[in-house]
């Protein structure tokens, strides 16, 4: 089961190359390439990021762990707000946390969906989406972090984290969820101001990172001692190119043969066909949103970056990863990631009305 989403696009990669050798016969071999050539925007936004990741991960738990003990939280909390799965949350989580269902809590729910939107999807969006649409990806993320604690409660529940430990740990998180609630309805463009300069913070580590690595990997320049190596970082970014080579293949032949089905949800949602298509492509991964982020509507791009925020990569590489050093907790972490995700959905949709009769009595 962990792996057939990433056969099914695997078949879809086939299927484009194939295409694209044979001339872009059935125009199969375009997305193909498409989706390849989105490296160099991702290699810009991701490869600093990936790099100085394992040094800002030890120096940050240094500072801040010693902080979170003393307020009674557990340690592990830290790591999972910032570090995907996949990039060290969940070992960090492990190693920190207090008990085994505090471990599979931060480590496996949290850093799945908080620390992936923090170190990953956000860097991802930076590096894919123009700068003028940023502010959409914003208020999509933003609905995604509001309804997070609601889905984090219910996985702690069933992961029978103790009910006072479950609740005071996440506390900040919904003590930031409420705020964010109250600053998206009330002060939106400073929200989004706000966010904005997060993500220009983000993009300036990001660069500091690549001239890390890039002085270390060209002239052999140490600046910093714990970074993650060349090699891993571009095969990170290279899977992530080759994901989307077969990604936008499959949203392609989705798009063509489930015209019909697409349609009657577009309208439902009151989107467009290609704003679905990329929701149904992000339960592998968010890369198939932000990559093809100009073929959405505006309705569409809050719905699926809110979306992305928990629902995203459930059935793609996170999964496999859960399931090759958590098993026991699969299936939690997948309804977990999914009841987050169609409680985002909901929200962008509330928050979304809310906005147009703002709009309408300003008229």
């Amino acid at each position: 089961m962990k792996n057939i989403v990433l056969y099914i696009v695997s078949f879809f990669f086939l299927l484009g190359a194939i295409d694209y050798i044979e001339g872009n016969k059935f125009k199969l071999g375009k997305v193909f390439e498409d989706g390849i050539k989105t490296m160099g925007s991702l290699a810009l936004s991701m490869i600093g990021i990936l790099s100085i990741t394992p040094f800002f991960s030890n120096v940050l738990t240094e500072i801040l762990v010693p902080i979170v003990q003393k307020l009674s939280l557990d340690p592990s909390i830290f790591p999972a707000s910032l570090i995907a799965i996949d990039m060290g949350g969940f070992n960090l989580s492990k190693d920190l946390a207090l008990s085994s269902e505090m471990a599979n809590f931060t480590g496996v729910l949290m850093s799945s969906i908080f620390g992936c939107t923090i170190s990953f999807t956000l860097p991802l969006a930076i590096g894919l989406v123009k700068k003028e649409e940023m502010e959409i990806v914003f208020k999509g993320i933003l609905c995604g972090i509001i309804t997070m604690p609601i889905g984090l409660f219910i996985g702690g529940i069933l992961l029978k984290v103790p009910i006072k430990i479950l609740l005071y740990n996440l506390l900040p998180v919904i003590f930031i969820a409420v705020i964010l609630t109250l600053a998206i309805l009330f002060m939106t463009k400073r929200l989004i101001t706000i966010f904005q300069y997060i993500g220009k913070g983000i993009m300036f580590i990001s660069i500091i990172g690549l001239i890390v690595q890039g002085l270390n990997s060209i002239a052999g320049i140490t600046l910093l001692d714990n970074i993650m190596p060349i090699d891993e970082v571009l095969t990170v970014v290279g899977r992530i190119a080759i994901f989307l080579g077969g990604a936008y293949v499959m949203l392609e032949v989705i798009k063509i043969f489930l015209k019909k089905p697409l349609n009657k949800i577009s309208e439902l949602f009151n989107t467009n066909v290609n704003s679905i298509a990329a929701l149904i492509g992000s339960l592998a991964s968010a890369i198939v949103i932000f990559s093809n982020y100009d073929d959405l509507d505006d309705r569409g791009k809050v719905i699926c970056t809110a979306f992305s925020v928990g629902g995203a990569y459930v059935f793609g590489g996170q999964m496999g990863y859960v399931a090759s050093v958590a098993p026991e907790v699969l299936s939690i972490y997948i309804l977990i990631k999914l009841t987050c995700g169609v409680l985002s959905i909901f929200f962008a949709i509330i928050y979304l009305r809310y906005e147009n009769k703002k709009k309408s009595k300003i008229l």
